[in-house]
């Protein structure tokens, strides 16, 4: 598991996307192809979607700047599974959200057995599209509200439900993950019963939900203390780091 670093969001954070090409050796390129056949022989049906790399990064207290560049889910899944070593490998920015309801209880979802890391516990969470892309900047605001919205069925505009959506960490951790605290205008009651409803109108409609399961526990210092020490559930490489920064 690769070290984590953790740190506040600068104030000014840009992100953009070069056309420059991701040229990889010819023979890597075939370890790559080789490892994606053998990735979907295994049953689970991956999309080999388009994926943005980090190519460049400038970072200072005030300031964060990154350039990626267009490469490939395949290529990911490479570098994730430990087959690939600089200076190719595939490093990827996420946006995360944490939830925390008016009752002052964390809510963070277990994936689902269909997805690429069943069982493992994590905030709402999701990579850069190209819908987030415009005029080759990213808004990473709007990848965060696509991931909230398909995760968990809530709109981040809707004032009803949600108080503030707040930056709150940059991590490092092999990859970035930039952390959004996202207070909530609703209790943990009330949030489990629309998410309920989301869940059932996703199964209605032929589609499979992300989440397994929702993970709640109070946002306090001995209550996260108490699910990092009992569940024994894989969680992002993060997560702890995270929680434990909240609750200080």
């Amino acid at each position: 598991m690769n070290k984590v670093q953790i740190k506040k969001i600068p104030s000014v954070v840009t992100l953009s996307v070069t056309d420059e090409p991701l040229l990889l050796p010819d023979t890597l390129q075939e370890s790559i192809e080789s490892y994606w056949e053998t990735l979907q022989s295994g049953g689970k049906a991956f999309h080999r979607g388009v994926v943005y790399s980090i190519k460049g990064m400038y970072e200072t207290e005030d300031e964060l700047r990154v350039t990626l560049h267009k490469t490939d889910y395949a290529h990911f899944s490479y570098t994730k599974n430990g087959k690939m070593t600089d200076p190719y490998k595939c490093r990827v920015i996420v946006a995360n959200g944490v939830l925390l309801t008016k009752d002052h209880q964390f809510m963070l979802g277990e994936m689902n057995d269909w997805t690429a890391t069943p069982g493992r516990i994590q905030f709402v969470a999701g990579g850069i599209d190209e819908e987030d892309i415009h005029g080759g900047r990213v808004d990473i605001a709007g990848t965060l509200k696509r991931e909230v919205q398909e995760e968990v069925g809530i709109d981040l505009d809707d004032p009803h439900v949600v108080v503030s959506v707040k930056p709150r960490y940059i991590v490092h951790w092999g990859n970035i993950a930039l952390v959004y605290m996202i207070q909530l205008r609703i209790d943990s009651a009330e949030f489990m019963k629309r998410y309920e409803t989301f869940e059932r109108s996703l199964k209605e409609a032929g589609l499979k939900p992300e989440f397994a399961s929702i993970v709640q526990f109070p946002a306090d210092r001995l209550a996260v203390s108490e699910f990092l020490e009992r569940d024994e559930r894989p969680r992002s490489d993060f997560l702890t780091a995270v929680l434990e920064e909240e609750v200080k």
